[in-house]
Parts: structure tokens; C-alpha cells; sequence
């Protein structure tokens, strides 16, 4: 398989990280997946992103800013995902879908119908066509989300660093 090449993973492989992301319980958890899952279906990674939760509007689920290394997510969705009753796998579904497509625009890829396709393809590829993740990337992670109650507002803010997000063995600047 070349780099860049979505190909085919061994049956092992996807119950891995489907075990890794029922059992992960933090969001450095979560993007461990995303990581390996790109790694594994890409051949690509990269090393030293922050990651920050701050108040955006509803309609922005997260972002990156392209040359940075700092992924911001929006703290309004992930109330409304807590307060939706969702179980651990849903919230743990939904966070890696979002990673995923904040992780591969810091990868290069801009084109958001490109990376919404290359979303879909990852999650089918390491998680299968009926597991509640590629379910997810096809209908889109505000699926089952409920918005109800929730103010929405133009204002961004109040942005908190993660600690310890992502574990960097070395320098990441060459």
C-alpha cells in the first residue's frame, strides 16, 4: 500500500481500535485512535498539536487553523452531547469523528468534501460499515445531538488548554 492509499485492514486490526475507543475515557484517548487509524490507513501522522476547548457557535463543532497545531472544540457541543443521554460510545464515536476531521486538515488536506469523504472511508476502513462510528460519518456527528436549550451565540472565547493531549517523544520541529 502507498502513502496516501486507503486500503484494506485485517479483521484484528478493527477490533483493536474498536475496543481502544470503547475503552478510551479522556480526548487524548480518543485522538491515540485517530492517530493510529490514519497511521494505519494513510500511512500519515504528525506530532506536537494542542488541543483547546473554547465557546463557539453551534454550528462550528471545532476548527484548525491552517499552519497552526492547536485543534479548538467547541465546549457548547460537548454539553449538548453529555446532556443528550449519550452512552460512552456515542460521545467516544463522536469526539473521534471530530478529531479525525480536525487531525487530517492539520495533515494538509483543506477541501472540506475531501476530508468528509476521507472521514467516511477511515471510519469504514478501521471500524466497519455497521459500527456506530462510519454510521456517524455518514449522517454526520450532530446526529442524535440535541441543540435544544442551548444558547447560541456569534462570540468565541474562553478557550482552556488540554493537558497532557497528546505525548511527544522528542521534538517535533525539524
Amino acid at each position: 500500500m502507498r502513502k496516501g492509499e486507503i486500503g484494506k485492514l485485517p479483521a484484528e486490526m478493527r477490533e483493536d481500535l474498536c475496543r481502544e475507543l470503547e475503552r478510551a475515557r479522556s480526548f487524548k484517548d480518543i485522538f491515540l485512535v485517530v492517530k493510529k487509524a490514519v497511521k494505519l490507513v494513510l500511512g500519515l501522522s504528525r506530532v506536537g498539536l494542542m488541543l483547546y476547548i473554547g465557546d463557539l457557535p453551534l454550528k462550528i463543532f471545532a476548527y484548525h487553523i491552517v499552519g497552526t497545531n492547536s485543534i479548538v472544540l467547541n465546549r457548547r457541543i460537548l454539553r449538548a452531547m453529555s446532556r443528550s443521554l449519550f452512552s460512552d460510545l456515542e460521545f467516544n464515536s463522536t469526539v473521534f469523528l471530530i478529531l479525525l476531521h480536525e487531525y487530517l486538515h492539520s495533515l494538509g488536506y483543506i477541501n472540506e468534501h475531501k476530508v468528509n469523504d476521507l472521514v467516511y472511508k477511515i471510519s469504514r476502513k478501521c471500524f466497519g460499515k455497521d459500527h456506530l462510528v462510519t454510521e456517524k460519518a455518514l449522517l454526520g456527528p450532530e446526529y442524535g445531538l440535541n441543540l435544544q436549550g442551548f444558547k447560541d451565540s456569534s462570540s468565541m472565547g474562553d478557550f482552556v488548554l488540554v493537558r497532557d493531549f497528546e505525548k511527544t517523544d522528542g521534538s517535533y520541529i525539524c
